[in-house]
């Protein structure tokens, strides 16, 4: 097993126990996409056109990939619109007051999106939820935001499990 599967691993096993014990309480839920099998989701979305919405997926190999919306929004909506063009975009990643991390997102202008299918900065954005603590993001041009994320609920706590087993079945 190399280092970033056991990391992922860890990551996964810390949130789980995490995700027990009490949050902030909040009125946005976590949703399956639509097909999903609600038990077992390996696409979940915040439901809050109020907030920041996000988008999490769990890859075949159980690593993550997320979607992030600049300006509140409701992602299935967002994601229904056309949107040819994307470009990179330089930007930091933090949760809560830890150290940002530098990357590089997909900018997506006509859906006011980022996107990374890098598995270390969606895990990011997978903690951020866990541990009720904000997700500053700063994409050089398009500004600084701050999503606050729903807590764990029973939606997002499938999607840790199905990741987890999906890793763990591609561990060598």
């Amino acid at each position: 097993m190399n280092v970033r599967r056991i990391s992922a691993a860890v990551v996964v096993s810390v949130a789980l126990g995490v995700m027990s014990a009490a949050l902030p309480a909040s009125a946005a839920e976590w949703m399956p996409w639509d097909g999903q099998d609600a038990s077992a989701p390996r696409a979940i979305y915040t439901q809050d056109s109020e907030e920041r919405g996000a988008l999490l997926v769990c890859k075949s190999d159980g690593t993550l990939s997320a979607m992030i919306s600049l300006s509140p929004a409701d992602m299935p909506a967002l994601l229904a619109k056309n949107a040819p063009y994307a470009r990179s975009a330089k930007a930091t990643v933090a949760v809560g007051d830890q150290d940002a991390v530098e990357t590089t997102f997909r900018y997506i202008p006509a859906i006011d999106t980022v996107e990374t299918r890098e598995h270390l900065i969606a895990a990011k954005v997978f903690n951020a939820a866990v541990m009720g603590e904000p997700l500053n993001i700063s994409v050089k041009r398009e500004g600084d935001i701050q999503a606050s994320l729903p807590v764990p609920d029973d939606t997002f706590k499938a999607f840790a499990k199905t990741c987890k087993t999906l890793r763990e079945g591609t561990a060598d």
